[in-house]
Order: structure tokens, then C-alpha cells, then sequence
């Protein structure tokens, strides 16, 4: 799934909105944001615009809601945006099985405010497939979103899941860190801004140019 700057222009709106700085972000590449914390990249450009953290944290939950209200409108009829080559049928064979798999708990981890992770999701319809997860809100570091996702499922599920039963599919280096910093298996796809030689060298379990293929990964998981 990719929203082409969706993203990027809400937050722009929100600090325009909450502290009239429009052109908050403006000078930063796109590659900037892939991977980080969206708790981390306000407070950043935050800083980055003279906002003193005081006021920062004064007007850091109306920040928020500008930044979701404005990603809800701008997602409604966001013309970039696209689903990433075999995501939807992988969701779906993975959540309901297939002829020798068996369905599988899936979650997020993300950097991004849960609300804006559902935004984002459901604008393609994808977000019913993600019961529980680890948001941007829990903690600034992904590997404790992911520590704390899997403490999530297995309250759902009621037992204990082994960190080895877990894959962290991710197009950063930073989803390959957090995935080794819990045990679980790491999954790399090449579809977002960090380059395929890149993501090979943070070691990935698997490495992937997109998820057009899943049998790569389900025999993976089937290991």
C-alpha cells in the first residue's frame, strides 16, 4: 500500500492549522519520514520549525486530531494512492487459509498513529484484516511496538506466542531491526523508499522485490 505524500501534506495542514507554520516539512525529502515514528517526526519538525517543546506539548493532542481529520479528507480522494502488487490476495489467503495453510493472526506494527494506520488501511479496504497491533502512540522505538503487539495477540488468543512464530513484514531497515531486536522472523519487501541492496544488507530472513509472489514468504512461515 503506498498514499504518494498523503501522509506528508496532512501534517503540513495540521501544523498550519494548530501553530501557522504552512510550510512546516517542506524542505524534507520524502524519504525522510519511511520507517519512523509518527510521535518522533511531529515533535521533530516541531523543533525543526523554532516550536519550543512547552508549546509543543501543549497543543500536541490538537496537533493529532488536525493531523487525522485532515488525512481522513485528503485520503477520500487522494488520486496516488495504490494497493502494492499481491497484498490484497496475500492478506486474504493468509487470514482465511488455503488449501494447506492454515489461517493466520495477523497484526500491525507501524510508526503511525493508530488512527491514521486505519485511515490510511481503509481507504482500501485492507484495514479489516488487522485485528490488534503496535501503533505510533505506544512507544517511540519499533521494537518495543512490536514487543508490544505480540503481548497484544496473546491476550487475544489466549496463550503464549513463541517470538519464532512471528514475521515482521516491513520495507525498512528499521522493521528488519525490530524484528531481530523481539527474535522474530524478518521479511523485507522493496517497495517503499529504501533501496533492495540496502534492505540486504540489514540481513533480512527473506528478501523480496514486492509480495506478487507469496511463496516465498508462506514457505517461510511454514518452516
Amino acid at each position: 500500500m503506498s498514499v504518494f505524500g498523503a501522509g506528508r501534506k496532512s501534517l503540513q495542514e495540521a501544523f498550519a492549522e494548530v501553530f501557522e507554520r504552512p510550510e512546516a516539512a517542506s524542505d524534507l525529502p520524502a524519504g525522510w519520514f519511511a520507517g519512523r515514528n509518527d510521535l518522533w517526526i511531529f515533535r521533530e519538525v516541531a523543533r525543526r520549525e523554532g516550536i519550543a517543546d512547552g508549546d509543543f506539548e501543549r497543543f500536541r493532542e490538537a496537533l493529532y486530531a488536525a493531523y487525522l481529520k485532515r488525512l481522513e479528507d485528503n485520503m477520500a480522494g487522494w488520486e496516488n494512492r495504490l494497493v502494492l502488487p499481491g497484498v490484497p490476495e496475500l492478506l486474504e489467503r493468509l487470514a482465511c487459509g488455503g488449501e494447506n495453510d492454515a489461517p493466520r493472526a495477523l497484526g500491525l506494527v507501524t510508526g503511525n498513529l493508530e488512527g491514521g494506520a486505519r485511515i490510511k488501511l481503509g481507504a482500501f479496504g485492507l484495514d479489516r484484516w488487522f485485528a490488534a497491533g503496535g501503533y505510533g502512540e505506544d512507544a517511540i522505538d519499533r521494537g518495543e511496538i512490536a514487543a508490544l503487539a505480540r503481548k497484544r495477540f496473546e491476550s487475544r488468543l489466549g496463550r503464549r506466542i513463541d517470538p519464532d512464530e512471528v514475521a515482521l513484514v516491513g520495507d525498512t531497515e528499521y522493521d528488519v531491526q525490530a524484528a531481530r531486536a523481539c527474535g522474530y522472523r524478518s521479511v523485507a519487501v522493496a517497495t517503499g523508499w529504501t533501496p533492495m541492496e540496502s534492505l540486504r544488507e540489514t540481513g533480512p530472513d527473506l528478501l523480496l522485490a514486492d509480495l506478487s509472489d507469496p511463496a516465498p514468504l508462506l514457505q517461510l512461515l511454514s518452516a
